[in-house]
């Protein structure tokens, strides 16, 4: 038995219109974010494990990649950085392995949700935010912190969010 998932399903016109709508839900989610600049919560972790559940490791990072583009063109011209595109999809690409074709436990979705918070959002995004200017040093501890009062919060909704749409996949 395969522990995680390195597959992704075919590119239908099916599974572009809820890519599409999955981006639309990120970029609608991501506006409700709120917090510093380097100290940020949002709820639109909800539509990139939800890529990464319908969609694979592979589509979802490139969905989370292009969405994250298309986010900063919108809100935010001209402040691009590569690094924060490259996070998003990395935490997409670990959402689609735990979570495509597998089985939702709590073991899973724990693993998965820790990693996301671990690789990409306490070291990639302060290592970006370092290499922007802000001092590393000063923004470690309330980002750890953070993440770790967010890791059972997150966890517990992701769970839920994915019981239930295990439940009504067959479906849709």
């Amino acid at each position: 038995m395969q522990v995680l998932s390195f597959s992704s399903p075919k590119l239908s016109t099916r599974n572009i219109v809820y890519m599409a709508m999955l981006m639309a839900m990120q970029i609608v989610l991501g506006r409700f974010s709120f917090g510093t600049p380097w100290l940020k919560i949002s709820p639109a972790f909800f539509a990139t494990i939800l890529m990464g559940y319908y969609f694979g490791p592979w589509l979802a990072a490139g969905a989370a990649a292009l969405n994250d583009q298309l986010s900063i063109m919108i809100f935010n011209p001209g402040a691009n950085f590569p690094g924060f595109t490259l996070s998003a999809a990395i935490a997409a690409m670990i959402y689609g392995m735990f979570f495509h074709g597998k089985k939702v436990t709590v073991m899973r979705t724990l693993l998965g949700v820790g990693l996301v918070l671990l690789i990409s959002n306490v070291i990639l995004t302060t290592l970006w935010l370092n290499m922007m200017g802000t001092p590393w040093q000063g923004i470690i501890w309330p980002r750890t912190i953070k993440n770790v009062v967010m890791l059972p919060i997150q966890t517990a909704l992701s769970y839920g969010t994915l019981k239930a749409v295990e439940r009504i996949r067959p479906h849709l």
